[in-house]
């Protein structure tokens, strides 16, 4: 298990013309990749929660079922969460809007067990949570 926290603002640039270099989250996020794909695991159930200023209905925990890596069965406001694949392209997407927080703690599978964006330290209500949990093998 492993845990990244990342204040954003602290990012390094490359010398060469300018260009963002990898952080080690960049790093951890391809190394996640790799160990999902490694799993090689299709077909799969989960649990995801997400906590968020956001209508209650919206914060209920909901298991979602993918069949062949597609969601089968996904809540609409969890689109972006329906499969392992896609929690791991909205970390990556969060990750280059530069927000103030981004904490993920990664499983040894490569999947995100808890995450937290909080895009902007100075605003309030507009940071999210997500949980992943009992991942299993269909």
């Amino acid at each position: 298990m492993r845990t990244t926290n990342f204040i954003l603002g602290l990012a390094v640039l490359a010398g060469c013309g300018g260009s963002p270099a990898l952080t080690s989250f960049d790093n951890e996020l391809a190394q996640a990749r790799t160990n999902w794909a490694a799993r090689n695991l299709r077909s799969y159930s989960f649990t995801v929660s997400k906590s968020c200023f956001c209508p209650v209905e919206y914060t209920r925990p909901a298991t979602i079922t993918v069949r062949d890596g597609v969601a089968v069965d996904a809540p609409v406001h969890l689109a972006a969460y329906s499969t392992i694949d896609k929690v791991l392209d909205a970390l990556e997407a969060a990750h280059k809007s530069k927000p103030d927080v981004l904490e993920v703690d990664f499983t040894a599978d490569g999947w995100p067990r808890t995450l937290r964006v909080d895009p902007s330290a100075a605003l309030a209500d507009e940071e999210y949570y997500l949980t992943i949990s009992n991942l299993t093998s269909l």
